[in-house]
C-alpha cells in the first residue's frame, strides 16, 4: 500500500514512520510467503469454479475458494507443515502435504480433480443442462453450425437493461437506433439499417405493429422473459433469406425439469425528474374511434372532439416500478413440463431536447447553404406501461416424439407529452408553443405448436405452425397551438388544434416442415420447405380545428376549458379519403431448401440452398387516375450458402461462410402516395425492388475455458440493388424525398473481435468493431449558373450506409465473488460517428456525434432465495448530438460552439436508478 506524504513533511517526521512500519511488516515479509495455485477438471482442464481450498497445519487453518479461472491464493503463509485439502461437489476430494519453508511465493501449479464415479443405487437422476449459463452460450457458439454471437439470461440478469433493445446495444457489431426517452428499439447491425436484418421469436419472424416498416420495436421485450439473445451472422439454407446484416432470435424462457419459481421486484427513478416536474394526463377521455368511424364520413363537428387530455398534472420525482413472477415445473414422470411467466414495469422518463429546425431547400449563396427557421426546445415527459406474458408447455411421449405449445403477449402503453416552444433565431419574433399529447399502444401476440418425431430409423420430422398479430393505434392524438406575438409578451393566444387518428394491423399465419435424414454420426441432410400468409392493414384519419372566432382576430388562451373551436372549412372536417396512409396489403412466402452437413477429421461443412417466391400486393385509397393505386408484384431468389468449420486443436475453430441474402422492400414504400414529412414531402415508389447480396465470413475462436474465450473476423458484403431515400423529380419543379434503389451496388466489410477473461474473482469482457461501407447516390445542388440564374443540379456522391459507424465499441470490469455472493459490473458502450437522417442535396447530411454510456449494476445474494440488486444507467450523463458538417453560420447562438460544425439537434436524458429484490426456488 501507497502511503502519499506531502513534500511539506519534515524528514524527521516520515523516517522514524517508515522504520516503525519496516519493523512491523519485517517478520510477515520474512517469515511467511504467498501460496498460488489452480483447481482445474481433470479431462477437459476446465477451471473448478468455487472449488473449497483449506490449508491446515497443527497451529493454523486457512480457507479460501477458486475462483472464476479456478485460481487461487493464500497470503502471509508461515513456515511449516501444512495438509491441502481441495473438494468439489461431484468430484473426488484431493489431499495434498506440503512443507512451507522460508521462500516469499510458492506457485503449487495445476491441481486437478476427477469426478466422482460413487453410485448409488435405486436412485435416477435425471436433468438437463442450463441453457440460460453464460456457459451454454459459450457452449452453443463454440459447437454452432454458423457465426453467432449470444447474450445468456445470466448475462441479462446481471446486466444494466431491463428491455432487449437495451441488451442488443452490447452485442459485438451492434448499435441501437433510440426513441426520444433514450431506449433502443431498433437494431443495426453491422452498420445496416433495420431494414437488411429481421427478429424472430424461437425461430419464427414476427409481424411488426409499426405503420410504415417491417422491424419490432425491440424496448416492446421485456428482456427477463428471455432464455437466450441469439444474434445471426451468417445464414444457413435452413433460415428464412431476409437479412443481410443478419438476423436476432430471442428464444423464450423454457420449462425446468424441476420447481422453479421465480419473483422479482424493484423501484427506481430518472433522476432527470430532480429538476423537472413529470407532466401527465389522463387518457381516459381520448375517444379510440374518430368521427368517420362513429358517424361516417360526414363533415365532423367541433363538439365531437374531447380536450380532457389537454388538462395537465406535474408529479415531482414519480417513481418507476417494475415487477415479474414465473413458476415452471415437469411432472414426476418427466413427461410434461410447463413455464408461465409475467412481468409489469411502469417506468416515467423524461429528456430535453434544443432542435434547430432547417428549411426544406437550403440557399443558394453559396450553393446548398443550410437554412435554419427556428430553435425549438422540447421537453418529454413519457410514462412507459410494459406488460409481458409468455406460457410454454411441453409433452415428451418418448424421445422420439415431443411436442410443444406456446404462447407470447407483449403490450406497451406510451403516455407521451411534449412542450415545444418554438423561436426565431436569435429570440425575436413570434414565440410559439405546443404542447402534444400522445397516447399509444403496441400489441403482440404469438402463438406456435412445434413437434419433433421420429418416422423411421434416421429419419425425423421437425414442424411448426404458428400464428402471429402485432397492431398498434394512436387515437386523438392532439397538438395544441399557441403563440406570443413577440418574447416579451405576457399573452398567450390560440393558434389551432389538430387531431390525428392512426392504426395499423399486421397479421401472420405460417406453417414449416423439415425432413431431417442422418444415414450415419457424419452424415446429415435437412430437406424443407415453409409458407406464410401476411394480410397488413393500416388506418389514417386527421382533422384540423381553428382557433377562429365569428369576428375576433385572435382568441386569448386561458385555460382549455375557455377554448372555443371550430372549423373554418369544409375539408378540414371532412375525412381525406384519398390519404395513402389508407391502405391494405398481403404477402405470401413460399420457402424450400434443402442443405447436407458432412463432418470428418477437423473439418465440418454445412452446404445447402434456399428457394424463397414472393407475392405480394396492395390496395390503396389513392385516386383511381394514380399511377400505382394498386399493384401485384412477384419474385423468386436462390440463396446458395456454404459454412465451413475446421477445429484447429480441442479449444480453437477456424470459420469460413458464404450466404446469399435479400432485403424487401417494406410495404408502404411500394404505395407511392405523398405526405408531408418532417422536412420535404416524401412518396413512396411501386418501382422499388428487393436488394440482394453476396456475404462472406471469417471468424477465428479460442477457448481457453468454459468463460474466457477469444474471437477475431472478418466480414464483407455486396449489395445489389440497396436501398437508399433520395430526392426525386416527378416534373413540374415538383420534388420527392422517396426510397430508391441505388443505380451503383453498395460495399460493406469490416472486423470484429470479442474477448473475455477472468482473473480470480475479476474479470474483463469486451468487444470492438470497425465497419467500413460505401455507397453512391445523387445529390441535389441548389445554387447559381454562369448567368446568376437559380437552378438545381445533381452529382454522384459517395459515403457510408446510414446508421453506419467504423468504430463500436464494449468494455465491462466485472466481479464475481461465488461465496460472498456478489456480482457487479461497469460497463461502457461506445458508438461512433454515423449518418443519421439523409439530405437530399450535397452536404447536408446529418451526423450523429460519437456516444459513448457507462452503466452500472450489482447484486449480492443475501440466502439461498433473496439476491437484492441494484442499476444504473447513463451515469456520465452524456446527451447526443446532430450536426450538418457546415462551416457554421449560427456562432453565438444556443448550443452553437464548434465552427466546423452546425448543431442541428441535442438529446439530454440523464441517469436512470432501479433497487430491486428476486427470489428464486430452485
Amino acid at each position: 500500500m501507497e502511503i502519499p506524504l506531502k513534500m511539506s513533511l519534515k524528514t524527521s517526521f516520515y523516517i522514524p514512520f517508515l522504520s516503525l512500519l519496516a519493523f512491523i511488516l519485517f517478520p510477515l515479509i520474512c517469515f511467511s510467503q504467498t501460496i498460488h495455485g489452480k483447481v482445474l477438471e481433470d479431462k477437459t482442464n476446465d477451471p473448478l469454479i468455487g472449488a473449497n481450498i483449506v490449508l491446515k497445519s497443527s497451529s493454523k487453518t486457512f480457507t479460501t475458494n477458486s475462483g472464476l479461472d479456478g485460481s487461487f491464493i493464500f497470503h502471509s503463509v508461515p513456515p511449516g507443515k501444512y495438509e491441502l485439502k481441495i473438494q468439489f461437489i461431484g468430484y473426488t476430494i484431493r489431499l495434498e502435504t506440503l512443507e512451507i519453508g522460508d521462500s516469499k511465493l510458492k506457485e503449487l501449479g495445476v491441481l486437478n480433480l476427477s469426478p466422482s464415479e460413487r453410485s448409488l443405487r435405486e436412485v435416477k437422476i435425471v436433468s438437463k443442462k442450463d441453457l440460460e449459463t453464460d456457459q451454454n452460450a459459450r457452449r452453443t457458439e463454440r459447437y454452432s453450425e454458423n457465426i453467432l454471437n449470444l447474450v445468456s439470461a445470466k448475462t441479462i440478469e446481471l446486466s444494466p437493461d431491463i428491455t432487449v433493445g437495451n441488451v442488443l446495444q452490447r452485442v459485438s457489431g451492434v448499435s441501437v437506433e433510440r426513441t426520444t426517452s433514450g431506449d433502443g428499439q431498433y437494431a443495426i447491425i453491422r452498420g445496416m439499417d433495420k431494414r437488411y436484418s429481421y427478429t424472430s421469436v424461437n425461430g419464427i419472424i414476427l409481424p411488426s405493429p409499426d405503420d410504415k416498416n417491417r422491424a419490432i420495436p425491440l424496448d416492446m421485450f421485456p428482456a427477463e422473459l428471455i432464455s437466450n439473445l441469439e444474434v445471426v451472422k451468417a445464414l444457413t439454407p435452413k433460415l428464412e433469406g431476409s437479412a443481410i446484416a443478419g438476423a436476432m432470435n430471442l428464444v423464450m424462457k423454457d420449462a425446468p425439469d424441476h420447481l422453479v419459481i421465480n419473483a422479482n421486484l424493484a423501484g427506481g427513478v430518472s433522476s432527470f425528474f430532480i429538476n423537472h416536474p413529470f407532466v401527465g394526463f389522463s387518457k381516459s377521455g381520448i375517444n379510440f374511434k374518430s368521427p368517420l368511424e362513429i358517424y361516417g364520413n360526414v363533415p365532423a363537428l367541433a363538439s365531437q372532439f374531447q380536450t380532457s387530455q389537454l388538462q395537465f398534472n406535474n408529479v415531482k420525482l414519480p417513481i418507476n416500478a417494475l415487477g415479474s413472477f414465473s413458476i415452471g415445473s415437469r411432472t414426476a414422470n418427466q413427461k410434461f413440463g410447463f413455464l408461465l411467466a409475467g412481468s409489469y414495469s411502469k417506468q416515467y422518463k423524461g429528456g430535453q431536447t434544443l432542435f434547430y429546425e432547417p428549411n426544406g431547400q437550403p440557399g443558394p449563396d453559396p450553393s446548398n447553404n443550410p437554412i435554419f427557421l427556428y430553435i425549438h426546445n422540447r421537453t418529454y415527459s413519457t410514462l412507459q406501461t410494459r406488460t409481458g406474458l409468455h406460457g410454454k408447455f411441453d409433452y415428451i411421449l418418448n424421445p422420439d416424439h415431443r411436442y410443444n405449445l406456446y404462447a407470447v403477449f407483449l403490450q406497451l402503453d406510451e403516455n407521451l407529452h411534449r412542450k415545444d416552444i418554438i423561436s426565431g433565431l436569435g429570440g425575436t419574433g413570434e414565440i410559439d408553443q405546443t404542447d402534444r399529447v400522445q397516447f399509444t399502444r403496441r400489441n403482440l401476440f404469438h402463438t406456435g405448436l412445434s413437434g419433433h418425431d421420429l418416422i423411421i430409423p434416421k429419419l425425423s420430422a421437425d414442424w411448426n405452425v404458428s400464428y402471429a398479430i402485432a397492431s398498434s393505434k394512436t387515437p386523438d392524438w392532439v397538438d395544441l397551438k399557441l403563440f406570443k406575438p413577440n418574447i416579451d409578451s405576457t399573452t398567450e393566444y390560440l393558434s389551432s388544434l389538430p387531431h390525428i387518428w392512426t392504426r395499423s394491423r399486421d397479421e401472420d399465419k405460417s406453417g414449416s416442415l423439415n425432413l431431417n435424414f442422418k444415414p450415419n454420426k457424419n452424415l446429415e441432410i435437412i430437406l424443407g420447405g415453409l409458407y406464410r400468409s401476411k394480410n397488413r392493414t393500416n388506418f389514417y384519419n386527421d382533422y384540423l380545428l381553428s382557433s377562429a372566432i365569428a369576428g375576433v382576430s385572435r382568441q386569448v388562451f386561458t385555460t382549455i376549458q375557455n377554448a372555443t373551436f371550430r372549423f373554418n372549412s369544409l375539408n378540414e372536417g371532412t375525412a381525406d379519403t384519398t390519404n395513402a396512409l389508407n391502405y391494405t396489403a398481403t404477402e405470401d412466402i413460399g420457402a424450400g431448401f434443402i442443405q447436407g452437413k458432412l463432418s470428418f477429421n477437423k473439418w465440418q461443412i454445412l452446404a445447402g440452398i434456399r428457394v424463397e417466391n414472393t407475392h405480394q400486393t396492395y390496395a390503396s385509397q389513392l385516386p383511381a387516375t394514380e399511377a400505382g393505386k394498386y399493384a401485384t408484384i412477384d419474385y423468386t431468389d436462390i440463396l446458395p450458402s456454404v459454412h465451413i468449420k475446421y477445429v484447429l486443436s480441442s479449444s480453437e475453430n477456424l470459420r469460413l461462410s458464404y450466404f446469399s441474402g435479400i432485403s424487401r422492400p417494406y410495404l408502404f414504400e411500394l404505395i407511392p402516395g405523398t405526405f408531408s414529412g418532417d422536412f420535404y414531402t416524401e412518396s413512396g415508389n411501386y418501382n422499388l425492388q428487393r436488394a440482394t447480396s453476396d456475404n462472406l465470413d471469417f471468424r477465428y475462436e479460442k477457448f481457453f475455458s468454459k468463460i474466457d474465450y477469444v474471437y477475431a473476423g472478418l466480414f464483407y458484403k455486396h449489395i445489389q440493388n440497396p436501398i437508399e431515400y433520395a430526392f426525386v423529380n416527378k416534373g413540374s419543379a415538383n420534388y420527392y424525398y422517396e426510397p430508391v434503389n441505388t443505380s451503383s451496388p453498395a460495399t460493406n466489410y469490416g472486423l470484429e473481435i470479442v474477448f473475455q477473461k477472468y482473473i480470480r474473482n475479476w474479470g474483463v469482457s469486451g468487444n470492438y468493431s470497425y465497419t467500413n461501407s460505401s455507397i453512391t447516390t445523387p445529390k441535389a445542388i441548389y445554387g447559381r449558373d454562369n448567368t446568376g440564374a437559380i437552378v438545381t443540379t445533381y452529382q454522384n456522391q459517395t459515403r457510408s450506409l446510414q446508421g453506419q459507424s467504423s468504430h463500436i465499441g464494449n468494455l465491462s470490469l466485472l466481479y464475481k465473488n461465488s461465496p460472498l455472493g456478489i456480482e457487479g459490473q461497469l460497463s461502457l458502450v461506445y458508438t461512433g460517428k454515423r449518418i443519421s437522417i439523409i439530405s437530399p442535396y450535397l452536404g447536408l447530411d446529418f451526423y450523429e456525434r460519437a456516444t459513448s454510456q457507462l452503466d452500472f449494476s450489482a447484486q449480492k445474494s443475501l440466502n439461498r432465495h433473496f439476491t437484492l440488486y441494484v442499476k444504473a444507467t447513463n451515469l456520465l450523463n452524456n446527451s447526443s448530438y446532430q450536426d450538418v458538417l457546415h462551416t457554421n453560420t449560427l456562432l453565438g447562438q444556443e448550443g452553437q460552439v464548434l465552427s466546423d460544425k452546425i448543431l442541428v439537434q441535442k438529446d439530454t436524458f440523464n441517469q436512470t436508478y432501479l433497487l430491486g429484490i428476486r427470489y428464486k426456488l430452485q
